[in-house]
């Protein structure tokens, strides 16, 4: 069964990431769906960069049909570009959906009691705002900017042999889909080359400029717009702050992975957890043998603090490796803590280990 559940859910994935194929197709037949043509008809511009990539992103799970149901990955995302978005991580276990807003312009999604994993659901819009983010059981009523919204459930993995725990929950996930009924999403059709450019674009001058990540709850906002572009070019799918709510995820440059280098610092004492992970300069997780670390298993220093070593060998303390490419990483902070929103412990300025 479990072979059965990985093959399915492989081929899910790489689906999703297939950009001139599998199109769903509505109940008469027609495709409802754009596919990743290298032309479209809306010109992209600086203007309309966030809707650009939500409909890249969103059209991706459209394809396995998340505006009829919950699309549940019962395996860890894969490294690379089989990913179906930049900027994943193996902390949770994803679940999707898009919902189209009702009359009075709300989505309602709900999680069921009885989870014994960290548990979270999290709205986008189709201007790749953010306008909520929940965590544990509840059921939640939300007003939306946009007609159709992305949904994104959780469920956290705190030992990455061991997903027992995270696929007992993704049954507790809930998503009501009555404005569907009728509605298909169709992903607007933007030009993919001018996004393809303007993306690689953002990205650079995103790492280049050391800033973190921003993202905004709704059109109302006085964030820099460049920022926030940059910030979903690089990572789409953020959070507004809310304390010991939602997550701060926060972004280094790039740094040469031929050589063994460090970092120590205090733990950042998140509501929930931290974790680590090593990316392309694309933005993919990098395939290697450990490319991500998280605080439910990473040893402690003697004083308490947690020292990450980076291409320093197994026998290194909490070692990742980026097998031999430059690499950037993401620190990701969960139910965020006073000195993470300071931005007072630091993890994000390793150096060099000299040879003895």
């Amino acid at each position: 069964m479990k072979n059965i559940l990985f093959l399915a859910a492989m081929a899910l994935l790489l689906a999703a990431c297939e950009s001139t194929q599998a199109v769903k197709s509505s109940p008469a037949g027609a495709p409802s769906a754009s596919t990743e043509k290298s032309s479209g008809s809306i010109p992209v511009t600086m203007e309309n960069y966030n809707q650009a990539v939500a409909a890249k992103y969103m059209g991706n799970w459209d394809k396995r049909g998340a505006d009829r149901e919950i699309v549940h990955l019962p395996i860890l995302v894969p490294a690379g570009d089989k990913a179906p978005v930049v900027r994943m991580n193996q902390d949770s276990l994803y679940s999707s959906a898009i919902a189209r807003a009702d009359e009075n312009q709300r989505i309602h999604v709900r999680i069921d009691e009885g989870a014994n994993v960290y548990v979270s659901v999290h709205i986008l819009d189709e201007n790749s705002a953010s306008p909520a983010y929940f965590v544990g059981a509840g059921e939640h009523s939300v007003e939306v900017d946009t007609e159709w919204s992305f949904i994104i459930f959780r469920a956290g993995v705190e030992d990455k042999t061991d997903l027992s725990n995270a696929l007992a929950a993704q049954p507790l996930f809930h998503v009501d889909f009555a404005s569907n009924e009728g509605h298909d999403y169709v992903a607007p059709p933007y030009d993919v080359e001018q996004r393809r450019a303007l993306t690689k674009k953002l990205k650079a001058e995103f790492l280049e400029s050391g800033q973190d990540f921003v993202y905004v709850g709704g059109q109302d906002h006085d964030v820099d717009p460049l920022r926030i572009a940059r910030s979903n070019a690089q990572g789409w799918g953020g959070m507004p702050v809310e304390m010991e709510v939602s997550n701060i995820y926060r972004n280094t440059k790039q740094f040469d992975g031929s050589v063994c280098q460090r970092v120590t610092f205090e733990e950042p004492d998140n509501k929930y957890f931290t974790s680590i992970t090593l990316y392309d300069e694309v933005g993919y997780m990098i395939e290697s043998a450990r490319f991500s670390i998280n605080s439910y298993e990473w040893d402690r220093d003697s004083d308490g603090n947690v020292t990450i070593h980076f291409n320093c060998g197994d026998d290194a303390t909490n070692n990742l490796t980026s097998a031999g490419q430059d690499f950037n990483y993401t620190v990701r902070n969960y139910g965020i803590s006073p000195r993470v929103v300071e931005d007072a412990f630091g993890g994000r300025e390793p150096t060099v280990v000299e040879a003895d």
